[in-house]
């Protein structure tokens, strides 16, 4: 069984030294700030619905990158925000505006696709594993046939010369 021990690392906001327990990259302290700061956020689109993106970062200071990223967390809708152009991010794949999820259209596309053919893939080994573990089962067992029927010939032979009598 193996065990995930704690790694230090230094916080990816403030530089302090901190332990990792789960591959963090943030300390407990600026996660919690962060944390705060999110609630301020959606506090402001829920008392502001409909409120353009542009909007919401001069009203809380959040930038683009963390609002995307809170879409796409889904902390919040892109409905709570106005339908203008802003109110997009990009695909994590192609780069393409979306308004909800990690991936477009196409690119959600070719990752079920993808997905598919490896399962398809992955069955197909399986298969021949399954194959293979019988092929060398049968190939141990005529083996094992093999090495007695070479030691009852060589008793055969041995009784037909004659090394058996009894005395």
């Amino acid at each position: 069984m193996a065990f995930n021990l704690p790694k230090i690392r230094n916080c990816a906001r403030c530089g302090r030294i901190f332990t990792a327990m789960h591959g963090e990259k943030v300390c407990r302290d600026c996660l919690d700030k962060e944390k705060a700061f999110e609630e301020q956020v959606v506090k402001y689109i829920r008392d502001n619905p409909g409120s353009t993106l542009k909007e919401v970062m001069e009203a809380t200071g959040a930038n683009e990158k963390m609002l995307n990223r809170m879409m796409q967390d889904g902390i919040f809708s892109n409905a709570a925000v106005s339908r203008d152009k802003e109110a997009t991010y990009p695909c994590m794949s192609c780069g393409r505006p979306i308004t909800s999820g990690t991936y477009c259209m196409d690119c959600l596309a070719k990752l079920r696709d993808q997905t598919k053919k490896a399962a398809e893939r992955m069955q197909i080994r399986i298969k021949e594993d399954r194959k293979m573990s019988t092929i060398e089962r049968l190939d141990a067992l005529a083996e094992k046939e093999f090495e007695r029927e070479s030691r009852m010939s060589g008793i055969r032979r041995n009784f037909s010369k004659g090394m058996f009598k009894n005395n």
